[in-house]
């Protein structure tokens, strides 16, 4: 029996598959997020205070201005927290 060897650069205790998927999801962040935001039919000051942070890093990370990662974080934590969406859904601006 062969010994399974992970995929080189895989991204150690994550279920992406490399680190390009990961680079990918936070490349992504503006759009998830704004997606997000406007299913649940929320403002960016709503969105801001379930999130816990300001409107204006909310407003930043929309805009896809750089972000502290702990913010990354705490977004992505928040979108996982969402019913899921088709694909279609998360597209739309």
């Amino acid at each position: 029996m062969t010994a399974h060897h992970p995929k080189e650069n895989t991204v150690p205790g994550c279920e992406l598959s490399t680190y390009h998927d990961l680079a990918q999801v936070l490349a992504d962040l503006p759009r998830l997020l704004r997606a997000e935001r406007r299913r649940r039919q929320l403002s960016v000051r709503a969105a801001a205070r379930e999130l816990g942070c300001s409107f204006a890093t909310v407003s930043r990370i929309e805009s896809g201005e750089d972000c502290v990662l702990s913010n990354a974080v705490t977004v992505l934590r928040w979108l996982d927290e969402a019913e899921p969406t088709s694909a279609t859904e998360a597209a739309q601006p």
